[in-house]
């Protein structure tokens, strides 16, 4: 294992951490009791803790990179469709864990921020990753964020293909030259935040970041969208784009080293496997926790704390038991069968 995988994994971990306490600062009655007595914690988590979803935007483009770094896109749709395959399988499972808490929760809780009870159609365009597209009401609060990773990817391989017949260089200055784009234009245009462009200056800098030292001439790409970033944020300060710039030149600085691998490093590493499942599953558990404090008459911000404090554990636990126990074995059947029918396609 490299250090530079660890380093990942501690991204992944901090920022999923942040994003569930964002949320658990949200929604709910916990959140409104708790911040009767802390209100500068809860809105510093509210306000602030989400942008900790920009560390997974350049992570994931971080890796995305580093996947096509070496690979033709002679068959750009197989790559497509294995990403779809990737990220659907859990996503669907996850929001019909969740659309069957709310419909459970629902007579126990009392608030706008409860999705509606979903139809099919309803459900068909979250399967399909297109529901903020289409103007769907999102069944979870991490519904968007799947649908943006799967659009960015596609745009990455749509680049790849299109311009890897001209050389890496070409390449990497297209790639570039779309981040810079989204930092100076795209990212500035509230109404684009359904569309990939709109992320494409935090996911952009993860791919020039793992391309950097492919070459002298990739890093010196990186360091003058680095640069340009600097420039984009003078003209219009973003602390997105901010925090997004800052973890794109740490992946590129932090120098290759093997791991010596400790307890507390593994099971780091294991949280970091389990954040996706955990990002998109711990919804469910502010909804249930949200129904038994209202059943409970609890009016204590003490005992608020400390029940969002369990739920979180909870949370955390539901994220790693479903990772191990259903995604790795869901994605290795849909791997070997997807493996199957793309060799069919290509023969």
């Amino acid at each position: 294992m490299l250090q530079r995988s660890f380093t990942v994994d501690v991204f992944k971990v901090v920022a999923a951490q942040l994003i569930v306490w964002h949320h658990f600062s949200a929604y709910g009655p916990m959140a409104d009791t708790m911040n009767l007595q802390w209100p500068h914690l809860i809105n510093w988590l509210y306000m602030n803790a989400r942008l900790a979803v920009q560390v997974f935007l350049v992570v994931g483009g971080f890796l995305a990179g580093q996947s096509v770094m070496t690979k033709p896109m002679s068959h750009p749709v197989i790559h497509i469709l294995k990403r779809y395959l990737r990220l659907a399988p859990i996503f669907i499972l996850a929001i019909s864990l969740i659309s069957l808490a709310v419909a459970m929760s629902r007579a126990n809780i009392h608030g706008d921020w409860l999705p509606s009870a979903p139809t099919f159609l309803h459900f068909l365009a979250h399967a399909l990753l297109v529901h903020d597209l289409l103007g769907v009401e999102a069944l979870s609060s991490g519904a968007w964020y799947v649908a943006i990773d799967f659009q960015l990817f596609v745009v990455l391989i749509v680049l790849c293909h299109s311009l890897q017949r001209f050389g890496i260089r070409v390449l990497s200055m297209g790639v570039a030259s779309l981040c810079v784009a989204s930092m100076w234009w795209f990212n500035r245009i509230d109404a684009l935040d359904i569309w990939a462009i709109y992320f494409f200056a935090a996911y952009g800098l993860g791919v020039l970041a793992a391309w950097a030292k492919r070459s002298a001439f990739d890093a010196a790409v990186f360091w003058v969208t680095v640069l340009l970033a600097l420039g984009a944020l003078w003209i219009d300060y973003r602390s997105r784009l901010g925090l997004a710039l800052a973890t794109a030149i740490w992946l590129t600085i932090k120098p290759k080293s093997m791991v010596h691998w400790t307890p507390i490093k593994r099971m780091v590493h294991r949280l970091a496997n389990s954040a996706y499942v955990l990002f998109l599953t711990h919804f469910g558990v502010i909804v249930v926790f949200s129904a038994m404090w209202n059943r409970s008459h609890f009016y204590n911000p003490v005992t608020a704390f400390a029940l969002t404090g369990f739920a979180w554990v909870c949370a955390v636990g539901l994220g790693l038991f479903l990772h191990e126990k259903a995604e790795i074995p869901v994605h290795h059947w849909v791997s070997h069968q997807s493996r199957l029918m793309f060799l069919r396609l290509t023969n």
